[in-house]
């Protein structure tokens, strides 16, 4: 399974004011306070575990077809070995690209996972064009990997607002053949913010 996550950190910089009394208190444990508190550049160190929150929580949706807003019960962990999410006893492994303008975040549920990812700068940062192209690259890099039109392909979400991918009349699986019409549910995962978007699947 995979998530990932996009922060423009221009707009974070301009939108959300994590200095403000309680935020801090409110998205992050103490252990990940001490992190913050003690790093350089505290500004990007608090991005930087927001994504990776978000791309773990993205998983653990999934798995449990549920939405819900608790980001400190998802710690994370920085190492130079392999950067982590804990949440509820489970393990999810996380790897950021982070420059001056933004950081995204790959989380899966194994580490040897598998993934095929796209990361691109979008037109303007208005919501339509941030959620119509990354849909549109994503359907297009699933045509590619399966080699199927990408007209055929769909993004569609069940009830609790977790996208999916679909061909013809059965849910696509990437673990399986779209000649056989999987039913299971594609593990995919989008993401934008600003002037950045991304897409993730599993391979």
């Amino acid at each position: 399974m995979i998530g990932n996550d996009v922060v423009d950190l221009d707009i974070a910089k301009s939108q959300s004011n994590w200095k403000r009394n309680g935020f801090l208190d409110k998205v992050f444990t103490k252990k990940e306070q001490l992190i913050i508190n003690n790093t350089a550049d505290s500004f990007t160190t608090v991005w930087l575990l927001w994504s990776m929150k978000e791309s773990a929580y993205k998983i653990y949706s999934r798995q449990h077809n549920s939405r819900f807003f608790a980001p400190k019960k998802f710690e994370c962990d920085l190492n130079d070995i392999q950067n982590i999410v804990c949440v509820n006893g489970m393990t999810y492994y996380t790897s950021s690209t982070i420059s001056k303008e933004n950081i995204h975040t790959l989380a899966t549920l194994n580490k040897d996972e598998s993934i095929t990812s796209g990361f691109f700068k979008l037109k303007n940062g208005t919501y339509d064009i941030q959620h119509n192209t990354t849909y549109e690259n994503l359907k297009l890099a699933v045509a590619n990997q399966f080699k199927v039109p990408v007209i055929k392909v769909k993004i569609e979400k069940n009830n609790n607002g977790i996208p999916f991918v679909k061909y013809k009349k059965g849910n696509l699986s990437l673990s399986a053949s779209i000649k056989q019409g999987a039913v299971e549910r594609t593990s995919i995962s989008i993401s934008h913010h600003g002037l950045y978007g991304a897409y993730a699947f599993v391979n």
